[in-house]
């Protein structure tokens, strides 16, 4: 593990060392940082199994590239002090030789959520890749239940605080949950939580003593939005089954804009679970022979979507309830999050995870259409 910490130090002081960005960026306003984090902490045993095997700690790094821009789109002046950035994490698991190291690279948004005199307080978002290094094998490996596949969907929160003690300085420390998982992809997969404390650092590279936003024109944002998405994806719904099936939903959601920057939706999903009724049912209640029809894995149910929108790109997060099946699922409730992007027009590209009580389904790509009024 400290092999891979001492690999980000060096990334970040070559960064800090080579990079040379103008701070009187044309009218764009921009400034770009640097952050380093130590995080130590604990993997969530929310599984006996895992429990039972973790014997340490988890200790690990992060490295940030940070950039804001508050004077050129109108949704950067909504958010006022949000950021946008890439990150690097790598994490021990408790256990190096069964759970390996934990690597990711995101996208993210730091959210500021106030201040107290030079005191700053942000929240962070982050959906990315992830990578472990020692995934389950029957043979090789078989006590990891927690990955089985390098890799993995990783979602990231995040709780800072930053104090200045230089003029471009930044102290910062912080709580922070990392989550990854292959999204039923490949079985076994309970997934990693990780709940760690964070210490670091951030380097302003250009000059952020413009702290306040220009102000734009407020637009009509009392408007409404028909969004029409399709998505697919595979999964694994059991270890004990070979095949993987094909899963899927159709959905349609009508939207209020509350503000330019956020939606709320109500809608129908049609949801085709493939292997339903594997995932869903204890071993020795499934008939392996048996043979399932369309009606035993198809689902509907009512979603609520939440969308936040910077820019070309959003955050959703969608919980819903099932209203018709035919298979029991594990609870009458499921859960959506993820992000879309805009590809051209009214088309909007997207990738979500899928989860039932807090277990992941399975990854989905799909397209969307929108039609705001």
């Amino acid at each position: 593990m400290k092999k891979y910490l001492k690999n980000i130090y060096i990334v970040c002081f070559f960064v800090i060392l080579f990079q040379k960005i103008d701070a009187s960026n044309g009218n764009d306003s921009v400034y770009y940082a640097i952050e380093v984090k130590y995080q130590y902490g604990i993997l969530i045993p929310h599984h006996p199994e895992i429990n039972y095997f973790v014997n340490d700690y988890v200790q690990g790094g992060e490295i940030n590239f940070i950039r804001r821009r508050y004077n050129t789109e109108f949704w950067e002046s909504e958010y006022k002090r949000l950021e946008t950035g890439i990150g690097f994490w790598v994490s021990s698991l408790g256990r190096d030789e069964i759970y390996g190291n934990a690597f990711s690279l995101f996208p993210f948004v730091n959210l500021h959520l106030f201040h107290l005199g030079k005191l700053h307080v942000k929240t962070r978002v982050a959906l990315g890749v992830g990578y472990a290094t020692k995934p389950f094998d029957r043979y090789k490996n078989p006590f990891n239940s927690i990955f089985s596949s390098h890799f993995n969907a990783y979602i990231g929160l995040g709780f800072m605080i930053y104090y200045p003690v230089f003029d471009k300085l930044l102290i910062q420390s912080g709580l922070s949950i990392n989550h990854l998982s292959n999204g039923a992809s490949s079985k076994p997969n309970h997934g990693m939580n990780t709940f760690a404390i964070s210490v670091g650092a951030r380097y302003n590279i250009t000059d952020s003593k413009d702290f306040v936003p220009k102000k734009q024109e407020i637009k009509n944002y009392k408007r409404k939005e028909l969004l029409t998405t399709l998505s697919a994806g595979k999964n694994h719904p059991a270890f004990y089954i070979d095949r993987k099936f094909w899963s899927g939903s159709f959905t349609t959601i009508h939207s209020w804009y509350t503000k330019n920057t956020m939606s709320l939706g109500v809608g129908l999903d049609f949801i085709n679970f493939g292997g339903a009724p594997y995932a869903f049912k204890n071993l020795e209640n499934t008939d392996e022979i048996r043979e399932f029809g369309f009606k035993d894995y198809f689902y509907v149910g009512t979603t609520f979507n939440l969308e936040n929108f910077f820019g070309n790109t959003s955050i959703y997060i969608a919980p819903g309830l099932y209203l018709h099946y035919k298979t029991n699922p594990r609870q009458p409730l499921y859960a959506r999050l993820g992000i879309r992007q805009k590809l051209y027009g009214n088309f909007w590209g997207h990738f979500g995870i899928k989860a039932n009580y807090f277990v992941a389904e399975f990854i989905e790509f799909g397209v969307g259409y929108r039609i705001r009024y």
